[in-house]
């Protein structure tokens, strides 16, 4: 079940009139517009682009807004995901660094640099992201060249093996075998699918994974419990094999 619109109707309001003289658009991405959002589960996924950088005095202003937003609709306290970008971070302008904002469930909001670690993020909702205020994001950010992006995804997937030692927890484990699949889903076939989707063709690629991909699938998206010892061995293997494999490919031209 979607979030009810007037939950989607208050956030577009909410940012709004905080960021009126400041916000260029607004997009929901991620698992709500991919069709396999869980209300039990999912987090709200927005990027926010802005007319500038994001800077502390911002910060204070965003925390208010958030706290508010947790007060309004507690059962998504925790659970709204947002990421605060300049257009011209988005657009990489040689010769200048930039910084975002940013919150996450388990992170609090926070400044941090416009790594290309972000285009990943910024492609997808360039592609596929659903607009809450401003333009279309496909005529307000600018396309990512496909390199970049997968460029990007290799980063990420480099970064896997040091990421999962911190994920005991059984969701963590979850998200990680979930999102892993992800990138090799579009790594390999050059196809951007949520975290539902992406687990049945990679379970069928590495048989020998199946099983684990499958309990992290069924972990997520049937409220799995935190009391669930999880499989944190079989992760860890699973991540280490699994981005060795996608490493060692040659690159492809998509």
């Amino acid at each position: 079940m979607l979030p009810p619109d007037t939950v989607v109707s208050d956030l577009r309001e909410a940012w709004h009139r905080t960021l009126a003289d400041s916000l260029l658009g607004l997009y929901l991405h991620g698992s709500f517009v991919a069709g396999d959002f869980d209300s039990n589960r999912s987090d709200l996924d927005l990027l926010a682009v802005l007319m500038s950088d994001p800077d502390e005095k911002l910060l204070d202003v965003l925390a208010e807004l958030h706290v508010d937003l947790d007060r309004r609709h507690p059962l998504w306290a925790g659970r709204i995901e947002v990421e605060y970008v300049s257009l011209d971070a988005v657009r990489l302008v040689p010769g200048r660094d930039h910084v975002i904002a940013r919150i996450s469930p388990g992170e609090s909001l926070h400044l941090l640099p416009a790594t290309t670690h972000r285009v990943v993020t910024w492609a997808a909702v360039h592609d596929y992201g659903r607009t809450l205020l401003g333009p279309p994001a496909g005529e307000l950010l600018p396309a990512v060249e496909p390199g970049l992006v997968r460029a990007a995804l290799l980063d990420h997937v480099r970064d896997w093996p040091a990421w999962v030692l911190e994920m005991t927890p059984p969701g963590a484990q979850s998200y990680a075998v979930l999102t892993l699949c992800r990138a090799y889903q579009r790594l390999r076939n050059g196809r951007q699918l949520s975290k539902q989707q992406a687990a049945e063709p990679t379970a069928a690629a590495l048989p020998q994974w199946a099983d684990l991909i499958v309990w992290a699938r069924d972990w997520w998206y049937d409220s799995g419990l935190d009391t669930d010892p999880g499989r944190f061995d079989d992760v860890r293997a699973f991540v280490h094999e699994v981005s060795a494999a996608i490493l060692a490919e040659k690159p492809d031209r998509r």
